[in-house]
């Protein structure tokens, strides 16, 4: 059937409507029926629900379109075949292929010849297979980088992507500015421009206490469990492992871990966790989440404000829940533990309860908003027991879409001790200013002063350095004398 430029709307709805008659009908009534369309300059219907279209034909089911020079489909079963000049595209991105078997409805098929992009992930591959869920391909290249020739590329013989951007791929090449930088026969790794996780290059830094560091970590989901590992390495010291084991009583579809309640007046963790942060506080959380963990350690430097280079080892069995409360959110955690601190070679077993509640104040209009953030700790040794509790507040002003200023007050109280020396929080009332600047460059500055001794703690500095694809960020922090550098993977 041939037809001219001006008759393809009348052929379109002519067979939306044939064609689509049984999509709708065929099921129970919903709110908004997906239906078939499709145009092309020559098209031939055979039977009732399949079809062949020729010269520029596209096909679209709900938010699913397909382009190519010849299109064969069954609209009853959702089963397309694809060949010349072959467009995938949906919500999550657009894939370019020599030919196509796929299925509209269910997202399972194949793709020879493939390029283009995935959630912001750039992939070429001689050939991809999709289970509706996870696509594997074959001879693939990879990267977030939109440059060319890109900064990053990952190149593999195989590799699968899973929908949490979980890529999977053995006999990997990973290069970095036109240079191969390294070789390893398996890589498992989380990535994307949403919820990057943990980044592929790993972080390096340097410690006057401790020379040159290297970071890895990732977080590995095992059959309903999550796996969670840390090392880093020193110059100067052991190397710190760390192994968490955390199953997830709630939904089964979210991979994300709960994070574990620390205090934030070790500088270690505020340090690290605080200023390398992209936000200034954590949003509240509206759904409720639950799960059990099981952590070992060994080598954890240990930071405290009196003393440095204490290490700890042993394992922790906890609960961890959120929960929606007032406003705001509710974190919980319990543990238990045995423990070696060494080299004061303290060993005991632990019981510890955690409690945080933060909420946003107040907000007043665009520009100002406040939050309030309280944390409570206590814990029980052989004939010991220790308390601590905190109340932060905070006061944030947005001056423009690249200043930020913030304001802060914790009042702590202490009473007890406990045989652990990075226990002993002496916090008591300290007062903390932050000032963060984006946009080719990238500044973020913490001071921490200590009201009692009228004294500064800390001073804290994040700088951001101009890049493309490869992120680089200096850390430095007064009070440890530690220089950090990390490097992250961007997707502009």
């Amino acid at each position: 059937m041939d037809c001219s430029p001006g008759g393809a709307f009348k052929i379109a709805f002519t067979l939306m409507f044939v064609l689509g008659w049984g999509v709708v009908w065929s099921a129970p009534p919903r709110a908004e029926p997906e239906a078939w369309r499709l145009v092309a300059k020559r098209m031939e219907a055979i039977a009732l629900h399949r079809f062949i279209a020729e010269g520029d034909a596209e096909v679209q089911w709900g938010g699913r379109r397909v382009r190519a020079q010849r299109i064969e489909g069954d609209t009853e079963s959702g089963w397309i075949t694809a060949t010349g000049d072959v467009l995938f595209e949906d919500e999550g991105g657009k894939l370019y292929a020599s030919q196509m078997r796929f299925n509209l409805k269910t997202r399972e098929g194949d793709l020879l010849g493939v390029h283009g992009a995935i959630e912001g992930i750039r992939i070429t591959a001689d050939a991809l297979r999709s289970d509706g869920r996870n696509l594997e391909m074959q001879n693939v290249t990879l990267t977030t980088c939109d440059k060319t020739p890109p900064d990053f590329l990952l190149s593999a013989r195989s590799l699968s992507l899973s929908s949490a951007l979980r890529i999977r791929a053995r006999q990997v090449s990973l290069s970095a500015w036109g240079s191969k930088v390294v070789s390893i026969p398996y890589l498992s790794r989380r990535i994307g421009r949403h919820e990057p996780g943990e980044p592929l290059i790993p972080q390096v830094g340097y410690s006057r206490r401790r020379g040159l560091m290297v970071y890895c970590g990732d977080l590995l989901p095992q059959r309903g469990v999550l796996v969670g590992y840390s090392l880093r390495v020193f110059t100067r010291h052991d190397p710190e492992v760390r192994i968490d084991l955390l199953r997830r009583l709630d939904d089964t579809g979210d991979q994300e871990p709960l994070r574990h309640l620390e205090p934030t007046e070790r500088p270690g963790t505020s340090f690290l966790e605080t200023i390398s942060t992209s936000g200034w506080r954590t949003t509240p959380q509206t759904h409720s989440k639950q799960g059990f963990f099981l952590s070992a350690r060994a080598n954890s430097p240990v930071e405290n404000l009196r003393r440095t280079d204490l290490y700890l080892r042993g394992g922790e069995l906890g609960y961890q829940a959120l929960h929606p409360l007032g406003g705001g959110t509710l974190e919980t955690e319990w543990r238990l533990a045995r423990l070696r601190e060494s080299p004061t070679l303290v060993t005991a077993n632990r019981a510890v309860a955690l409690i945080r509640w933060q909420s946003p104040a107040l907000a007043v209009g665009e520009r100002v908003a406040t939050d309030l953030i309280l944390d409570a700790r206590a814990g029980v040794y052989p004939g010991k027991a220790y308390r601590w509790a905190r109340a932060q507040w905070g006061i944030y002003w947005n001056a423009n879409s690249r200043l930020t200023l913030g304001a802060g007050l914790a009042t702590a109280i202490t009473q007890g001790s406990s045989p652990f020396v990075f226990d002993q929080l002496e916090t008591r009332r300290e007062a903390r200013f932050r000032l963060r600047l984006t946009g080719h460059w990238g500044l973020d500055v913490l001071g921490k002063w200590d009201i009692e001794k009228r004294s500064w703690r800390d001073w804290q500095i994040a700088l951001i350095l101009p890049a493309h694809c490869i992120q680089p960020q200096i850390l430095w922090s007064a009070q440890q004398r530690q220089l950090q550098v990390q490097l992250s993977l961007v997707s502009r």
